[in-house]
C-alpha cells in the first residue's frame, strides 16, 4: 500500500466532506482530497481519531489483504486505496466518494419512504452477503450496519468502513454493532471478550444483516430491548402475518444454533408491510 505524505498545513486547507444530518462518525472526520483523473473520480481522505499504532497497523493490514483478494472486483466494497502519513504517524486513508449517494441509516429513518423500498436495497445486501460468504478469501464485514451502507441514485449499494473487516483470519478489531445488544453477551457463539466486545464472525455478519431487516419492520432498534420484550414483539408480529420461517430465524439470534440469513425469505414478507409497527405493538400492548 502507498504511503501518501500529507502535511499538517495542507490537511487545514482541505474542505470538510459534509456528513449528512443524523449521521454521526465517531471514528473518523473526512475532508475532500483531489480528483483522480485517470479512474474520473473524487478521492477524500478519512483521518482517523485514533491513531494508535497497534490499531491503525491491524488496519492497514486488513486493507492491503483486501487489495491483493478477489474483493478487490466487488463494485460494492468500497476498499480504501492509500494510507496517509501525517507528522511520520500513519492516520487515515484515501478512499473514493460514491457520489450522489444517501447514507442507508436516513432512507431508514424516512418514514416517507415505504417499508417495501427499505426492505428491496436490504435484498441487495443479502445477495452481497452470501456472494462474499462463497469467495475464496475468508471474509466478515464484522460492523455491517446501516449507516455503513450508502445507496446511490440508481439504489446500487456500497458498504464503507471496511478497514475494520476481517479477512484471511488477519487479527481483526472487535465488532461495533453488536455491543448494543446486552443480550447477546452470553451468547457464546458470538465470542464476546471482557470487554464485552466481539470478533467479526459468520454469525455476526449475519445476525447484523438479520437485525437491520427486524429494525425496519419495527421502526425501532429492537435489538436493544431486553428479551422480555424481543419475544412479545415477535409473538405480535407472528399474529400479523410474519412468516414463521422468518420468525424463527429472529429467535434463534440467542441461541447457539449457528445463525441463519432471513434472506432467502424476504419474499414471504406480506406484500404492505407496515411503518413503525413497534410503536403499534407498544399502544395495542397498553390498552
Amino acid at each position: 500500500m502507498i504511503s501518501v505524505v500529507i502535511k499538517e498545513n495542507e490537511l487545514k486547507r482541505l474542505k470538510k466532506y459534509p456528513l449528512p444530518s443524523g449521521i454521526v462518525n465517531s471514528e473518523s472526520i473526512i475532508y475532500y482530497y483531489k480528483e483522480d483523473v485517470i479512474n474520473n473520480q473524487r478521492l477524500l481522505l478519512k483521518k482517523l481519531y485514533n491513531t494508535n499504532e497497534s490499531k491503525v497497523q491491524r488496519k492497514i493490514q486488513t486493507i492491503e489483504t483486501l487489495q491483493d483478494s478477489p474483493l478487490m472486483d466487488y463494485k460494492e466494497l468500497v476498499i480504501p486505496k492509500d494510507v496517509i502519513s501525517i507528522k511520520g504517524v500513519k492516520s487515515g486513508f484515501i478512499i473514493k466518494e460514491i457520489l450522489n449517494n444517501t447514507n442507508f441509516q436516513l432512507i431508514i429513518n424516512n418514514n416517507k419512504i415505504s417499508t417495501s423500498k427499505k426492505i428491496e436495497i436490504l435484498k441487495k445486501v443479502g445477495e452481497l452477503l452470501n456472494r462474499v460468504s462463497t469467495s475464496s478469501q475468508e471474509f466478515y464485514f464484522g460492523d455491517l450496519q446501516p449507516s455503513n451502507i450508502l445507496v446511490d441514485e440508481d439504489d446500487n449499494i456500497y458498504i464503507v468502513d471496511l478497514d475494520s473487516s476481517a479477512v484471511n483470519r488477519k487479527k481483526p478489531l472487535e465488532s461495533k454493532y453488536i455491543i448494543f445488544d446486552h443480550k447477546t453477551h452470553s451468547v457464546k457463539k458470538y465470542k464476546v471478550n471482557k470487554a464485552k466486545r466481539a470478533y467479526p464472525s459468520r454469525n455476526i455478519d449475519i445476525y447484523c444483516y438479520n437485525t437491520m431487516i427486524l429494525n425496519t419492520i419495527a421502526g425501532e432498534s429492537i435489538h436493544r430491548t431486553d428479551i422480555s420484550e424481543f419475544y412479545d414483539y415477535l409473538n405480535y408480529l407472528d399474529d400479523n402475518g410474519i412468516s414463521r420461517n422468518i420468525l424463527d430465524i429472529f429467535c434463534n439470534h440467542y441461541s447457539e444454533k449457528p445463525n441463519e440469513s432471513v434472506f432467502p425469505y424476504l419474499d414471504e414478507l406480506p406484500r404492505q408491510i407496515g411503518k413503525e409497527s413497534y410503536k403499534v405493538y407498544k399502544m395495542l400492548k397498553k390498552k
